[in-house]
């Protein structure tokens, strides 16, 4: 069963504990100042399990809280003001559609979730769906992290990683052994910039017959 965001959710302040009869997937934790606040599983899954999905927007403009979903689009939950790319998220608090602005970040081989694009013909093509899937087995209350780099190229709001200390600026910044490590679980378009900011182009290229059952690249 697919668990949609705003339909189990629950918001909770600090220290308090949920129950519910039905199963409340994701939990909001907050500060008691409300300044800090994080995403937190609120259910037991297996490695692999599908946890909830989630939709936004797509647009061309990138802020604070948006995600890269392609190379040109970028799922924005909280929308900016003008040029303003340091977004107020606090709306979003009260529903489930755009809480996974609070989901946190960890390098993939810390992460607690990944995220895997979905394809919805009934949905309007100005808005992009994700899945978010557990990416080791999960218990209530821990922490749902991503790594942010296997989806942004380059971030518009860059910032330091708490469990880490690094600075997160996006797939392009990391060095080229995490490129190599982090390449097969980067989104598509991550991997198309990629190989462009290498100097290969895939719509440029293509194979051609060089000798019998031989082939080889060359440029359109």
């Amino acid at each position: 069963m697919m668990r949609c965001g705003n339909q189990l959710f629950k918001h909770c302040g600090e220290a308090r504990r949920v129950s519910s009869g039905d199963a409340v997937v994701a939990v909001l934790q907050e500060s008691s100042s409300g300044a800090d606040a994080a995403l937190q599983s609120g259910i037991r899954a297996s490695k692999h399990e599908l946890i909830y999905t989630f939709k936004a927007p797509l647009l061309l403009q990138r802020n604070r809280h948006s995600l890269q979903y392609s190379k040109t689009e970028h799922l924005s939950a909280v929308l900016q003001k003008g040029d303003n790319v340091f977004t107020d998220a606090s709306a979003v608090k009260s529903s489930g559609e755009g809480i996974w602005v609070f989901m946190n970040h960890a390098f993939h081989a810390k992460a607690s979730v990944y995220l895997r694009p979905m394809e919805y013909c009934h949905i309007d093509p100005s808005v992009g769906c994700v899945a978010v899937y557990a990416a080791k087995n999960l218990v209530p209350g821990e922490l749902l992290t991503f790594d942010y780099t296997l989806h942004e190229w380059e971030m518009s709001s860059p910032f330091r990683c708490i469990s880490s200390g690094r600075m997160v600026q996006g797939f392009k910044h990391l060095v080229e052994e995490e490129q190599h490590l982090a390449l097969p679980y980067a989104w598509a378009h991550v991997r198309q910039l990629h190989d462009e900011h290498r100097g290969l182009n895939p719509s440029l290229t293509c194979l051609q017959l060089s000798g019998a059952g031989k082939y080889t690249w060359r440029s359109e």
